[in-house]
């Protein structure tokens, strides 16, 4: 918007736009960009992230549904009402788990889906 304003004057739509507003805007969002850039880790850092994360695995994979109870809910008696209770038990811990995951390997995080075991079918299906 800057930049067609330049060279426009008086009686044009670039008279109605408050330049120094939008330049505090740009400089507000150039700051939270900043602030929002995660610093470097320690090893010490990494170190107790990746024992966290370990952690959060085991206690994710207590009671989480298998890949095949999703798929097949109406095969699995009880599977949906062991998704809600594993996914109110765990509620408070699967931001922690997404924050870790966005720093240790941001833009290839590792989602709750991919720790589903594949499970087997039942021998009465």
């Amino acid at each position: 918007m800057l930049q067609e304003s330049e060279g426009a004057g008086i009686g044009t739509a670039a008279e109605q736009l408050d330049k120094s507003m939008i330049k505090s805007q740009i400089r507000r969002f150039d700051r939270v960009l900043e602030e929002a850039i995660p610093g470097r880790l320690t090893g010490q850092q990494k170190d107790a992230l990746v024992k966290r994360e370990k952690e959060l695995i085991d206690k994710f994979q207590e009671g989480l549904p298998t890949r095949y109870e999703m798929d097949h809910p109406a095969k699995c008696p009880g599977a949906v009402k062991k998704h809600q209770r594993w996914s109110s038990a765990n509620k408070h811990l699967i931001p922690e788990w997404r924050n870790i995951q966005r720093t240790l390997r941001p833009g290839e995080e590792i989602s709750i889906e991919q720790l589903r075991k594949d499970g087997a079918r039942s021998k009465y299906i």
